[in-house]
């Protein structure tokens, strides 16, 4: 009888399910809207009813030998508590003991960037590297960092690149409270503000037809991107000065304009670097199945861990 976890990538509009093998390959993976309608404690007893039942219905004939659950926010993963999803309405929640309670099974609950980047590390385009970050440019930024072959994680706190303060952001607000934030302007959402700043369109247009306009030749588009990858440099001279990464793996939205970004972010670095360690700049290659992957990595490094590594 095969054995799997069942991986769940959680997010707050839709949360993805997937069965994941020992080998890291997930299968059979499903997309259900999350659930609001109730407080905290409601939203654990609706997961822990998606997990049972997913691994019943999809994991019919085989064997389900716990879970694994990405989450976004500030995660505790020592002991699997969400310190703070804000998106979720959770604050302090053992979620991993809760989930295990009402489950039975064993598990791991994690933040999702960090996961899309174990994934990518492990399976993806990081493969091989024992300095890498791994950074998603979506609605916001965040980043996973390998630093000597070790994922940072500093009680979940680690990895908030995005609002690191770079010149190219200017007086730009950001969300956090901050003023000049690199996600206000190098995130999907950035690029679009400073597209609507720049030409006053609609505050529709999103990242990837700005991306279209771009290269059919756009000024206003270019010029938003501009912005985009220089404020990149600025935050990424920081972080490559620091820790050194041997390649950088860019996901999230915006990798989609990597022919746009990746150009002038390469020359940027160059410019910018001296006695660094030039990293290797890649796209990442699981795209959107990283978090819902590494949810399945998570879940069988438990698995190992709880059996006392007798799972092959």
């Amino acid at each position: 009888m095969s054995e799997f976890v069942v991986a769940v990538d959680l997010g707050g509009t839709l949360t993805k399910l997937a069965l994941a093998d020992a080998d890291g390959t997930v299968r059979g993976q499903t997309r259900v809207p999350t659930y609001h309608d109730g407080g905290p404690a409601e939203i654990v007893t609706w997961l822990a009813g998606q997990v049972t039942a997913f691994a019943a219905t999809a994991g019919a004939g085989g064997n389900c030998v716990g879970f694994g659950v990405v989450v976004p926010g500030i995660i505790d993963i020592a002991t699997g508590t969400v310190r703070a999803a804000a998106n979720i309405g959770w604050y302090d929640v053992p979620l991993r003991q809760l989930l295990s309670d009402l489950t039975g099974l064993p598990g791991a609950v994690a933040h999702d960037v960090r996961c899309g980047g174990l994934a990518e590390w492990r399976l993806g385009s990081g493969v091989g590297a024992h300095n890498l970050l791994f950074l998603p440019l979506g609605t916001g930024i965040a980043g996973a960092m390998i630093v000597d072959g070790q994922m940072l994680d500093a009680d979940g706190y680690a990895g908030e690149l995005g609002h690191i303060q770079v010149p190219a952001a200017g007086d730009a607000k950001c969300p956090c409270g901050g003023v000049g934030c690199l996600e206000t302007v190098a995130s999907a959402a950035g690029v679009a503000r400073s597209y609507h700043r720049i030409t006053g369109a609609a505050p529709s247009v999103e990242a990837r037809e700005i991306a279209d306009r771009a290269r059919a030749g756009e000024v206003a588009a270019r010029q938003a991107f501009a912005i985009a990858s220089e404020a990149l440099v600025e935050a990424l001279t920081i972080y490559v000065t620091l820790l050194a990464p041997e390649v950088i793996v860019i996901g999230g939205g915006l990798s989609g304009a990597a022919d746009i970004i990746f150009p002038q972010l390469t020359a940027g670095l160059t410019d910018r670097l001296h006695f660094q360690r030039t990293p290797r700049i890649e796209v990442a290659s699981l795209g959107a199945d990283a978090g819902v992957i590494g949810a399945g990595l998570i879940g069988w490094d438990r698995v190992h861990s709880a059996a006392g590594g007798s799972h092959e």
